[in-house]
């Protein structure tokens, strides 16, 4: 049986240190991620802002447009309940309307995208983590298998005192 000599020693502290900075590294990693996915969320927000100002300076607008033209039609010498004039005023209703609803839907759709992104990350960073955990596993019980697969060889004897062909 062989002693426990200080090269065993520093192969199994060795062991432990792989050990432990696989799993700090699996830690960090999810730590990353986190805070990438953090960001994504974040930035999720605030495409969704963006959109409901885009979307609020566009109604703006067409409120304007139809103030503009109810001043028109009333300065014409047109009223404001004329049939053209109404009409118009029905379009531009009907396109403000598209035009609103087209810029908070494109601004949702990225919101979904950055918060899949951000999902995506989460689950990167676990996945990373939990690798460690095994990869950390691994280390050990290769370090433990080398430990007993040397601990169990006999001490070396030398040459033997024949030779033999």
């Amino acid at each position: 049986m062989a002693d426990l000599g200080l090269s065993t020693i520093l192969g199994l502290v060795g062991t432990g240190v792989s050990a432990v900075g696989t799993l700090a590294a699996g830690a960090a990693s999810k730590s990353a991620a986190d805070y990438q996915a953090a960001q994504l969320d974040q930035q999720a927000k605030e495409e969704k802002a963006a959109a409901q100002r885009e979307a609020d300076r566009s109604k703006k607008e067409k409120d304007f447009v139809l103030s503009r033209q109810q001043a028109v039609a009333g300065a014409s010498g047109l009223g404001a309940l004329d049939e053209t004039v109404q009409d118009l005023a029905g379009d531009v209703i009907t396109q403000g309307a598209v035009n609103e609803g087209m810029i908070r839907y494109g601004g949702e759709e990225r919101a979904k995208g950055r918060r899949a992104q951000a999902a995506a990350s989460r689950m990167e960073g676990k996945a990373a983590q939990t690798g460690s955990y095994f990869g950390a596993a691994g280390t050990l019980m290769d370090g433990i298998g080398s430990f007993a697969k040397d601990w169990n060889q006999p001490a070396y004897a030398g040459p033997a005192s024949g030779i033999y062909y």
